[in-house]
């Protein structure tokens, strides 16, 4: 199904320390700070405009529910060491109603891909697609939203949204998403601002427990916003047409990297089904392993199928373009990035002849190399690239093959 997501981007880009919460008063849960559950260091912040206009719900699915401090500290360790930055969250929430600390009220999150700049995001901990949260659990979650009303971190007017209604996803699970279609200020849409602030993404986005990925053997951070986009296909598997498939393709990916290749995870940020999908491989901020050499610094966007004759269905390539849109807009990919093709950083025909001839056309669209300084520290230069360079009188001793 095609969701069309509208957000407000705002001009936020200096780096904060989170914010420790303050309470004037009691608070009506236990309040457990990132120092209580034994947070890493935050790599880097970004200031979130307050007072929201949004509170996003969401739920873990995995980790499982907690029913204890020391369970829901472990969960929190989990998240984040699985997230790496940090916690993707403002706050998380334990079945025995107990609040964590995520991001906190003023630092920008990473929970819902276009509302990350206009929202909060609050995590229930647990699987809520069948079974309900307990009641504790839903009260410390009203009283939190109500806290950040009362405390000007939240608008009075707040519009309450479950994350699938921002995004391509079953979170925060169907029983969870029946409740709080009940709660005072729930929005049946996303899509009430203004239009001078908007921008429209028209494509759904699969993330990694919906198509079932395994968990990474590893992760690496990556250096964000990344100054190149390289663009692949998958050669096989081949082209999928729906979600079954492009799934399975997915997982197949995943499989031959992990088990036959022995690397972490996918090699891919991120994959393209020819059903429109943008689904998710190692994440914006997460180091890849699709080109050699070359990971740290870019991200690598694959296009399921073998496209060496025939080009990807429009709406595969209309997917990959917004993607990239995306991640500019979100800061994860640089205003003036540099695309390129999987063949001009490394002695290869990915991405086939058909579909390298047709991001030529494309935005930012770079022929790279042009000069050898251009390769960073990329140290394996294709063979092709190398002979034009020498036919051309390009190299000389001094430039390592």
């Amino acid at each position: 199904m095609l969701f069309k997501v509208l957000i407000v981007f705002v001009n936020a880009c200096a780096v904060f320390a989170l914010p420790r919460l303050q309470y004037n008063t009691e608070p009506p849960f236990k309040f457990y700070s990132r120092s209580d559950w034994q947070a890493l260091p935050s790599i880097g912040t970004t200031l979130l405009q307050t007072p929201v206009p949004y509170i996003v719900i969401h739920h873990t699915y995995i980790p499982s529910a907690c029913d204890n401090h020391e369970k829901c500290s472990a969960a929190m360790q989990s998240m984040q060491n699985y997230h790496m930055r940090d916690l993707k969250v403002g706050f998380c929430i334990g079945s025995s109603g107990d609040v964590y600390e995520g991001r906190g009220w003023e630092t920008k999150g990473i929970h819902a891909g276009p509302a990350n700049s206009v929202s909060v995001g609050i995590c229930l901990i647990g699987d809520w697609r069948v079974q309900q949260p307990p009641q504790e659990m839903l009260e410390s979650a009203k009283a939190l939203i109500q806290l950040g009303v009362t405390k000007g971190y939240i608008k009075p007017d707040y519009k309450l949204v479950g994350h699938n209604q921002v995004m391509a996803t079953e979170c925060p699970g169907k029983a969870l998403s029946n409740i709080i279609s009940n709660w005072e200020h729930f929005s049946e849409s996303f899509n009430e601002l203004s239009d001078n602030e908007v921008i429209t993404l028209d494509f759904p986005f699969v993330r990694r427990e919906e198509w079932h990925a395994r968990p990474p053997k590893k992760t690496l951070p990556l250096l964000v916003p990344v100054p190149y986009v390289v663009i692949h296909h998958s050669y096989s598997p081949r082209a999928c047409m729906d979600s079954y498939r492009c799934e399975e393709a997915m997982r197949s990916m995943q499989d031959f990297h992990m088990d036959t290749r022995g690397w972490w995870d996918i090699g891919y940020n991120f994959g393209v089904g020819g059903d429109g999908s943008a689904y998710e491989g190692r994440g914006w901020t997460t180091l890849g392993a699709h080109s050699l050499r070359f990971n740290n610094v870019s991200l690598g966007i694959c296009l399921i199928g073998d496209w060496s004759n025939e080009l990807p269905p429009p709406q595969q390539l209309k997917t990959a373009k917004a993607l990239i849109s995306a991640g500019v807009q979100l800061g994860y990919i640089k205003s003036n990035y540099k695309l390129v093709g999987h063949r001009q950083v490394r002695d290869t025909e990915c991405p086939g002849d058909a579909l390298f001839e047709e991001i030529k056309s494309w935005q930012n669209y770079s022929p790279f190399p042009a000069k050898v300084t251009d390769l960073l520290d990329v140290e394996e230069i294709p063979e092709s690239i190398r002979k034009d360079w020498k036919d051309r009188g390009v190299l000389n001793a001094s430039v390592p093959l």
